[in-house]
């Protein structure tokens, strides 16, 4: 890709207004990572690994970030990151720590990508032994863990564990619409929604990947 395609996608995904819905913050989080952050540049794999260190750290802390992470748009009366700010950092920094070394792009773009708690069970498919159920595998237990979180923040320090794993399988998932999800999640009105969301994403049989994301 040129340098001038490069630059067009950057400005493309800096458009995205307000950070103040779970639409918003899935189109902020795939135009990021699709046209900034997945490329093969010094500068992307600097991002990359700012984004590594900043996982389990307060949205708006990483002076490295703040152009990806927080909205310029907001003119609330409060200094705390607001909902979206913390749904993008905290799927930017998940991302990228399921990137890794990985040389395939493990954030899913495909027509039918594939969602995180699909994801999920893809490993835990491989991980069975014998006649163990996929409810068995230590993803799985790793995965009711983290949906037991009481609080944002416990919830991303056990989504860590879960992105590393789905990092060392080398399974890709869309992480624009887990953005949106942990957006909802934040909402005790939405919570027990996006759980059963994920239930329901686990429950189906694997997708086969599709070839643009192998």
């Amino acid at each position: 890709m040129t340098s001038n395609s490069a630059e067009s996608g950057t400005a493309s995904s800096r458009k995205v207004p307000r950070m103040n819905s779970g639409a918003a913050v899935r189109s902020r989080v795939n135009g990021l990572i699709e046209h900034r952050l997945s490329k093969d540049t010094p500068s992307a794999r600097a991002l990359r690994a700012q984004l590594r260190s900043a996982l389990g750290k307060e949205a708006g802390s990483i002076p490295a970030i703040w152009d990806l992470t927080l909205d310029s748009e907001y003119q609330g009366p409060s200094d705390t990151p607001t909902p979206g700010e913390k749904a993008v950092h905290g799927a930017l920094t998940l991302w990228a720590r399921h990137q890794g070394a990985n040389k395939r792009q493990m954030h899913d773009v495909s027509d039918h990508p594939r969602r995180f708690a699909s994801a999920i069970r893809v490993v835990a498919e491989q991980q069975q032994r014998g006649d163990k159920r996929v409810e068995e595998t230590p993803i799985y237990r790793s995965f009711s863990t983290a949906i037991q979180a009481p609080t944002y923040e416990g919830l991303l320090v056990r989504l860590r564990s879960l992105a590393s794993q789905l990092g060392a399988a080398e399974v890709p998932c869309d992480y624009g619409s887990l953005a949106a999800d942990l957006f909802d999640w934040q909402n005790p009105d939405c919570r027990t929604s996006v759980l059963r969301k994920w239930g329901r994403q686990f429950a189906r049989t694997p997708q086969t990947a599709s070839p643009s994301a192998q």
